[in-house]
């Protein structure tokens, strides 16, 4: 028996060719498992999501994905906000100058005091242009709303609620 391999192309370990664009050179990921809370009202890191990566290229674009399993208020008539950050700077945040920009917010608007679990993912393309290590991570904020914001579980465990995961991944991408 005779074995045939048949691709339209390898790419190198260093990713794609010149003007080729889009290897991936290398992955990084965390998964958190614990509960995470806070009632700050500024932004504050999510302890245990964050990933450092060296890039090979300063031309290299970082793809950075985020999913949180269950993120939310525990005052239902209250936001719970998430920013991207590569280091200390916040990325893929809006831009209305209001002074709390973010990647994403939640808020149930609900009185009748039952917890809603919400999952929230997002990605983005970042232009670290850098070879050292950069960190990304996420930070988290009640704002002005008060309550307490919950991450992988909804505060008031009962027969209802589910206890999730949550998870950082950074791919290098060759420009």
């Amino acid at each position: 028996m005779t074995s045939k391999l048949r691709v339209d192309s390898i790419l190198p370990v260093d990713g794609a060719p010149t003007n080729g664009g889009g290897g991936i050179i290398q992955v990084k990921s965390v998964v958190k498992t614990d509960l995470f809370n806070t009632n700050s009202s500024s932004f504050t890191d999510i302890t245990g999501l964050s990933v450092s990566i060296t890039p090979k290229f300063s031309t290299s674009k970082i793809l950075f994905q985020f999913h949180l399993g269950s993120f939310q208020n525990q005052n239902n008539t209250s936001r719970a906000f998430v920013r991207m950050m590569r280091d200390s700077t916040a990325i893929c945040v809006g831009d209305a100058a209001t002074g709390h920009e973010c990647t994403a917010a939640v808020c149930s608007r609900a009185n009748d005091d039952n917890h809603t679990q919400f999952p929230v993912s997002m990605q983005f393309l970042d232009s670290p242009a850098t070879t050292s290590a950069v960190t990304y991570k996420l930070q988290a904020s009640c704002g002005n709303d008060g309550g307490t914001l919950y991450l992988n579980s909804p505060g008031t465990v009962d027969a209802q609620s589910g206890n999730t995961a949550s998870t950082i991944t950074v791919m290098e991408i060759s420009a």
